[in-house]
């Protein structure tokens, strides 16, 4: 690994002041992420915790590093984050994220963003791992399908698009096509306490096959777990009492405040490889979609990984979900 520990703040000819994150930011960096995130009618909107962990600077299992650009009147108008996962074992996963105000884009900002990024990653993993490490280390970002000048700024810098996922939803006020469970199988309610631990388990075996890492598997449980709402959330198990699949339903409040849609969406679904085939994760689905619409909901959303080994986006297709937008990991191997 090429690691420098020499990082330096962006240049300030573009019209910005650097410094990094700290408390006295966080009203200014929120208003910025709101509004860039408004604009661009983004999927995930950051949440209010998820900012208190940026100025925070680490979560109990990632280290986070984050610089604001200020104008003159000391507002926030850039941002730049890098996340490094803590206790790695196989594969070092560093992800980027930025934010530019809308009025401040189309100045270079985004370049010497993605420069600091950089060298950032490179100098923390050095500090966490050390330079013996013989980890695997990755830097990705996440880059919307229509963001083209994003997308250019990776591929110059030596990144790769690595995996396409899709945005879909479901209008809850057209007729969708629901799937029931065979008799083999019954709903549960999203277990509580120690229990839930069986469900981890199973998201463990489950997501073996797909894309991303043991520590981005384990991430995206323990992400899913903070937004996961028990109302809509469902277990199956067989007629013994075997757990076979699970679909992890969120509220996701950030997306109503830019909509005005009242939307849930699926973060995770998931079906044990011993219970494939038998229909299970359409009629977790559609059971969800259903309680959704008893409850008022407007739309019903989710993502699936276009190279999914299961054909997913087929089966959140036969249901009635569409796809609406998309969003590409672009990577680079160090």
């Amino acid at each position: 690994m090429n690691i420098s520990t020499a990082v330096e703040m962006p240049p300030g000819h573009l019209g910005l002041k650097w410094e990094s994150l700290d408390a006295r930011h966080a009203p200014s960096l929120a208003a910025l992420i709101r509004k860039s995130q408004s604009f661009d009618l983004a999927t995930y909107p950051t949440s209010d915790a998820a900012i208190a962990d940026m100025v925070e600077g680490r979560t109990e299992n990632t280290l986070i590093s984050t610089i604001v650009g200020l104008d003159n009147c000391g507002e926030v108008q850039a941002a730049a984050t890098v996340y490094l996962p803590l206790k790695a074992t196989k594969q070092i996963s560093v992800t980027l994220d930025a934010s530019v105000s809308p009025s401040w884009r189309g100045r270079g900002l985004g370049r010497v963003l993605l420069r600091w990024q950089d060298q950032t990653a490179r100098s923390l993993i050095l500090q966490e791992y050390g330079p013996d490490s013989q980890q695997v280390v990755k830097i990705s970002a996440a880059v919307a399908g229509n963001n083209d000048s994003a997308r250019s700024l990776f591929i110059a810098a030596g990144y790769t698009p690595e995996r396409t996922f899709d945005v879909m939803y479901a209008d809850l006020a057209r007729p969708l096509v629901t799937y029931r469970l065979n008799d083999e199988y019954e709903f549960h309610p999203w277990p509580e306490g120690c229990a839930v631990e069986e469900v981890r388990q199973l998201h463990q075996e489950t997501f073996q096959d797909h894309w991303g890492s043991q520590e981005t598997t384990l991430s995206w449980w323990d992400d899913s777990m903070d937004n996961l709402d028990r109302r809509w959330s469902c277990i199956v198990r067989d007629k013994k009492g075997e757990l076979a699949g699970y679909c992890v339903v969120a509220r996701p409040v950030s997306r109503w405040m830019l909509t005005g849609v009242k939307e849930l969406y699926a973060e995770l679904v998931g079906v044990s490889r011993s219970h494939r085939g038998k229909g299970l994760a359409r009629a977790m689905l559609s059971h969800a979609v259903e309680r959704a619409r008893e409850d008022g909901m407007q739309s019903f959303g989710l993502d699936v990984d276009v190279d999914n080994p299961s054909a997913a986006g087929q089966i959140y297709t036969a249901i009635g979900f569409e796809p609406k937008s998309s969003y590409t990991y672009y990577s680079v191997v160090l």
